[in-house]
């Protein structure tokens, strides 16, 4: 590939991020690329730069690598990516995502987690949470989560695959994980679009030391997390 080639293709990838980061959604969300789109018709190709997205002030951020060679994670304005294949890295600077839903946000409040949270509980539990401080769960908003996530499923993508979706997967399970929590509830209109069909949140989990990430297929919450919600 040429150098005036590849100068074009990031180019087009700017000015595309640029586009849809502009739709007004609460809390600056933004998404690029959809679910839907990458099930029905296989689209695993870039729909935006990560370090453009951090620039552009993305706090918050979930979705995967192009070619879904990966995971990633956006939190603090750092992206995290662990991916399938160690040969697929990519440095930083220069990864792509085909799919990634972000915010941003500037300040949090935290909710003190009371009770043990089960997996089919978590998005009326984050509904819940959110109404009862003036957050309209019929609309967008990010969250995270601090503390021990039980009875989880998680994933990182390898490439494509023939399934459904059609992503190869490497796919853990287990009782307990402490970590980090990022995610995004979103509207019903973006169900399918940011997030799995039917399904209202998507999640990602960080290692407590921020070095690895993954997509949340279930998870449930043990009592005394913290629950981030934004001001």
């Amino acid at each position: 590939m040429t150098s005036l080639r590849t100068g074009f293709i990031l180019a087009a990838i700017l000015v595309a991020t640029s586009v849809q980061a502009q739709s007004p959604q609460p809390y600056g969300i933004a998404t690029f690329g959809e679910f839907r789109k990458m099930a029905m018709q296989r689209d695993y190709a870039a729909k935006a730069t990560l370090a453009a997205v951090v620039a552009n002030g993305a706090t918050d951020g979930v979705g995967a690598v192009t070619d879904a060679r990966g995971e990633v994670t956006i939190v603090d304005g750092k992206a995290i990516v662990s991916y399938g294949k160690e040969t697929d890295r990519l440095p930083p600077a220069s990864e792509t995502a085909m799919l990634l839903a972000t915010a941003a946000v500037r300040e949090w409040q935290e909710v003190r987690v009371d009770r043990d949270v089960k997996p089919a509980e978590i998005e009326s539990f984050l509904a819940g949470e959110a109404k009862s401080r003036g957050i309209d769960p019929e609309k967008s908003f990010p969250f995270r989560l601090r503390g021990t996530l039980t009875t989880y499923v998680m994933h990182v993508t390898t490439g494509p695959g023939s399934g459904h979706p059609p992503l190869a997967q490497n796919t853990q399970k287990g009782d307990a994980i402490a970590g980090l929590v990022v995610g995004l509830y979103v509207a019903p209109q973006l169900v399918g679009v940011a997030t799995h069909p039917g399904e209202r949140t998507h999640s990602h989990w960080i290692s407590e030391e921020r070095t690895a990430t993954t997509h949340l297929d279930a998870w449930g919450i043990k009592s005394g997390a913290v629950l981030l919600l934004p001001k």
